[in-house]
This record gives structure tokens, C-alpha cells and sequence, in this order.
């Protein structure tokens, strides 16, 4: 796969297009990008059963990215725990989806606490995996989400983002108040412009690229 580096408005219209045109599913899309993000983590870190991970998701398709990666982590024997922002009713309809097959699995999975976070240990061999925001980030992180980015960075040994590191902003590599610092960013597709200017690659540590099933068409040169 050809390593192409575009910009969030690039990368938006080829999801649009992939679904309008082509019928593939933002729902293929999100089992694909879960998919290939586990196979990506086993390769990269070995002995994953030997771990725990603590998966961070957001209410958005990135958070939905995270509520399939969890759902392969768990399949394969893993020890995972999953936490996820705001109310049930406020995810997008295929991370409900997803979420929802957590549910039926028996995964543990609950709602963010700051305060019950902060009692909780991360050990050295554990992982944290950042599936807060994506690309599509608007405004300064604050509040909670501010308060549990800061704790997943003071505490964790090493992080994975999904996608782009939450907080980094996609096109200009500046970050939108607080960042996730990662030592792994897995993304989708492409590379986005922001990992290599201004402050992304302060961020986003080791870049891998998951292959989530975009048509060829977009990796050739006329595009």
C-alpha cells in the first residue's frame, strides 16, 4: 500500500466517496480499522497476552474504532478494560453498534470516573489505547476529557493511538490545548500532514499505517 500523506478535508471526502460510490459501509470501515489495529499491536508488542490494556473511547467513530479493537483483544485471551465518555444515548450510530456487542460479550466496560481513575494502577507492562478523538476534533479539550488525557499521560508506560493521538490537530500538527503523547499512533489509511509539522512529532511516536480496505483508486497518482 502506497504511503500517501493528505490533509483531514482529503481524507473526508475519500470515507464519503467510499461509502456513496463504492457501498462500503462506514461500518466495514470501523470493523476493518479495529481489525487491522489489533493485528498491527500483536506484531508490534509480542506477548500482548502477557498485558493489560485499558482501552479510552470516545462518543464519536474513533471511539468506535476502539470498541472493535477491544472486541479482537478480548477474542484473543487478552485482559482488556474499557472506559468510554459521556452518555449512551450521544455515540454515532455504528459505535453503538459496537459498543452494544461489548455489552452482549460480557466485556468489563464502564463510563469514565476522573476520581475513580485516578485511585487506579497501571502497571508497567500494561497498555493504554487512546481511541478518544479523531480527526474531526473542534476546540479546546477541557473538563474530563482534559483531566483523564493528562492522567493517561503522567501514568501510562506506553500508549497507542488510534487513528491520530487525541488533540493533535490533523492538518497544521498543532495541538488543541492537551495532546496524548503516544509512543504508537496506528492510522487509518493515510498519513495525516499534522504528524510532521508543528508539534506532531512530539506526539505521535512510532507511525504504523492500517490497511482499512479504501479503494486502490485513491493510492494511485491521478487522484
Amino acid at each position: 500500500m502506497k504511503k500517501l500523506i493528505l490533509t483531514k478535508k482529503e481524507i473526508m471526502r475519500i470515507e464519503k466517496e467510499t461509502m456513496e460510490k463504492f457501498g462500503i459501509s462506514n461500518l466495514i470501515l470501523m470493523e476493518n480499522a479495529g481489525r487491522e489495529s489489533f493485528y498491527i499491536i500483536k506484531k508490534e508488542l509480542k506477548n500482548i497476552k502477557n498485558r493489560k490494556f485499558f482501552v479510552f473511547c470516545g462518543k464519536g467513530n474513533n471511539g468506535g474504532d476502539g470498541f472493535v479493537l477491544s472486541r479482537y483483544l478480548f477474542n484473543y485471551g487478552v485482559d482488556v478494560k474499557v472506559f468510554y465518555f459521556g452518555e449512551i444515548s450521544n455515540f454515532t450510530e455504528i459505535s453503538l453498534i459496537n459498543f452494544n456487542i461489548l455489552k452482549k460479550l460480557k466485556i468489563d466496560i464502564e463510563r469514565i470516573n476522573v476520581l475513580k481513575l485516578k485511585n487506579m494502577n497501571i502497571g508497567s507492562a500494561d497498555v493504554v489505547i487512546d481511541a478518544i478523538l479523531g480527526i474531526g476534533i473542534k476546540g479546546i479539550i477541557e473538563g474530563e476529557m482534559k483531566d483523564v488525557i493528562e492522567f493517561i499521560n503522567k501514568n501510562s508506560n506506553f500508549i497507542i493511538s488510534i487513528d491520530i493521538p487525541s488533540g493533535l490537530d490533523a492538518d497544521t500538527g498543532e495541538i488543541y490545548g492537551i495532546c496524548v503523547k503516544s509512543n504508537l499512533t496506528i492510522s487509518m489509511g493515510f498519513l495525516k500532514k499534522g504528524f510532521f509539522i508543528g508539534k506532531g512529532p512530539e506526539y505521535t511516536g512510532k507511525i504504523k499505517i492500517a490497511d482499512i480496505g479504501f479503494p486502490k483508486f485513491y493510492y494511485e497518482e491521478d487522484n
